[in-house]
């Protein structure tokens, strides 16, 4: 029967009842017609829209007329080739994913060992191919099935299928053993193979037309080998043989945007190896090809970071956000919350503070991503951005502003705080022994720590906006309250230590700035205490804090200007003589997040000079 089948469908095939060689010959010069009209299009001045959209439709449809029959021998090179065409357009359109386009082609590779009848059911991708090619390969089918298996190799490469693309890849260059494993340099292996694989001659003229000839498809296939090698040694740190890769790449045929792309990854591994002018050539070069690729200016900004550029990096931000916007592409805010981040660290404080307020602003429109920036920038915590806007704020006196997004920070936080929080800075080390459950409870305490830390600096920050209004008892107020959410919490150790001493060492990321937090607060609270005449208690909180931050020069300074105003001027000069054998600290600065940096520089000690020269004057030489 099935043998009566495909004698009928070559009759059918080839019926001249047509007029014009049968169903196969209008099946030719559909395919040829389709095929001539792309290329033409594609050599214009202007390439129609539609036309892609449209060529992929109609061989769609081809391809479904000459598959309704059974396969026959001789409509096997048409039917390969109208296959051939239809994957290139669904390819370059994305209109299938890649699952059905290999199964597209599987279903071609049975047709082919169906019109020789050779049973290929339940046989894997790679096993149908070495059956057809072992068949033996007649001259007319030579070109369609090479075309095909370019297109293979290109969708299993992009799967990461390296196995399957060098296997065929073997059988095509006609090596005795196509399935032996791949050795430890697969990738010099693929590429050796590549340049050792023959295509056919040139098109006959009995040839049905391709849109894309093979050899393109195997300079696009080679391209897309070294692209994959070099981003692949680029992830495993190798970046001299990733830059290697890369530069086949360049050299190879691609589009625009990939060969954007290439450029881009070649300007990373310049960077990575200390090559930062080669770096930057190479990102301009991407640009060059792609004005609008948004990677390239990423990397652009990093680079000008990297070299100390914050000129350069500032107008990389500002475009990149800018483009990102125009295009719709996704979180500008990321970007936006960078050029904002970098103006504060550069001085600029007042382009910052726009900057940050445009950020709370795009929030305003849209969900706040559950507290996370998201997307491929790193990014803090919501509550660290409106805490580095707040201190953006304070450092163009705009106080009120300040207070306002701090406020937010208070209200987003308050009702995560618990009335005391116990954290065991053992508890990172034992999560994997506690299980789902103590995992759980450990990530929780570690959330309610950080709202805590979150809202004493709120307070914190507004505190230091009272102060500068010249509101002492508000301020003093705040700071207190500062201190009190930092009383809220207790740390223990399982492990028999419990310290704050432990914190660099066990404690959660982000607790590290729990200390100086504290010893912020207490030195600000000291000063308005002064400035209230209550040299006292402004002596106590000083004090405190340098239990808290011993390495803090303003702390010390208040110290000794506070002793010196009780009169206790013998105590004065023996901390004095304490203080001077220590240089380093005039200038120490420790980790800290941005807002608290901002803190520290705004309570340095005014009167140093003069301090030192009283406090001098009074030592035995």
């Amino acid at each position: 029967m099935a043998a009566a089948a495909a004698a009928a469908a070559a009759a059918a095939a080839s019926s001249p009842s047509s007029g014009s060689g049968g169903c196969l010959g209008l099946w030719r010069e559909e395919n040829d017609g389709l095929a001539g009209r792309w290329r033409r299009a594609a050599q214009g001045p202007r390439l129609e829209t539609q036309t892609a959209p449209q060529c992929q439709r109609a061989f769609s449809k081809l391809l479904q007329k000459i598959q309704g029959l059974p396969a026959v021998l001789p409509a096997l090179p048409l039917e390969l080739t109208v296959l051939c065409n239809s994957l290139l357009f669904d390819l370059a359109l994305s209109s299938d994913s890649s699952e059905k386009l290999l199964a597209r082609i599987d279903y071609g590779l049975s047709r082919v060992l169906e019109a020789r009848g050779v049973p290929g059911q339940g046989l894997s991708s790679e096993d149908r191919w070495r059956k057809v090619l072992q068949q033996g390969t007649p001259e007319e089918l030579q070109g369609p099935l090479h075309h095909l298996a370019a297109l293979q190799c290109l969708l299993w490469l992009a799967a990461n299928c390296l196995d399957a693309v060098e296997g065929l890849c073997r059988q095509l260059c006609g090596a005795k053993d196509p399935g032996r494993p791949l050795r430890g340099s697969c990738e010099k292996e693929l590429f050796s193979l590549l340049q050792g694989w023959r295509l056919p001659a040139g098109r006959r003229e009995s040839d049905p037309l391709m849109v894309q000839s093979a050899r393109d498809l195997k300079d696009v296939l080679w391209t897309s080998a070294a692209f994959l090698q070099g981003f692949r040694e680029l992830g495993a740190g190798n970046h001299a043989a990733a830059l290697a890769s890369l530069q086949a790449a360049a050299a190879g045929l691609c589009r625009k945007r990939v060969l954007a792309q290439v450029f881009t990854l070649m300007g990373c591994c310049n960077l990575k190896m200390g090559k930062p002018q080669t770096a930057a050539q190479c990102l301009k070069q991407a640009l060059q090809v792609d004005s609008s690729f948004l990677p390239a200016l990423h990397q652009a900004a990093l680079l000008y970071h990297h070299l100390g550029l914050a000129e350069a990096e500032l107008e990389a931000l500002a475009l990149l956000y800018q483009l990102r916007a125009f295009f719709g592409q996704p979180s500008p805010s990321e970007v936006k919350y960078l050029l904002a981040q970098r103006c504060l660290q550069a001085g600029r404080a007042t382009e910052a503070a726009e900057h940050y307020l445009d950020l709370l602003a795009l929030w305003q429109e849209g969900p706040l991503h559950q507290g996370f920036l998201q997307g491929e920038l790193a990014s803090p915590r919501v509550p660290e951005v409106f805490l580095e806007a707040a201190s953006a704020l304070e450092q163009v006196a705009r106080h009120q502003e300040a207070i306002a997004v701090c406020e937010e920070v208070v209200g987003r936080t308050s009702r995560l705080i618990p009335k005391r929080l116990q954290v065991d800075l053992g508890s990172s080390a034992q999560e994997d022994s506690r299980g789902a459950l103590g995992a759980s409870l450990a990530q929780q305490e570690r959330e309610s720590l950080r709202c805590i830390l979150w809202r004493a600096a709120a307070y914190l920050l507004q505190g230091c906006a009272r102060a500068r209004l010249g509101e002492a008892k508000e301020a003093i107020g705040l700071f207190s309250r500062c201190l009190q959410d930092l009383l809220r919490i207790q740390f223990v150790n399982t492990g028999g230590r419990g310290t704050e001493e432990d914190l660099a060492l066990f404690a959660p990321s982000g607790a590290e700035a729990l200390p100086q937090t504290r010893q912020l607060a207490l030195t600000a609270r000291g000063v308005e205490f002064l400035q209230l005449g209550r040299e006292k208690e402004a002596l106590m909180d000083f004090q405190h804090s340098l239990h808290f931050g011993p390495e803090s020069p303003a702390a010390h300074w208040y110290l000794l200007h506070t002793l010196w105003k009780l009169g206790r001027r013998p105590e004065a000069r023996a901390h004095w003589r304490e203080f001077r054998r220590s240089p380093g600290l005039v200038e120490a600065e420790r980790p800290s997040p941005q807002y608290l940096r901002l803190c520290t520089k705004w309570m340095a000690f005014p009167h140093t000079e003069s301090l030192a020269k009283n406090l001098e004057a009074g030592l035995e030489p």
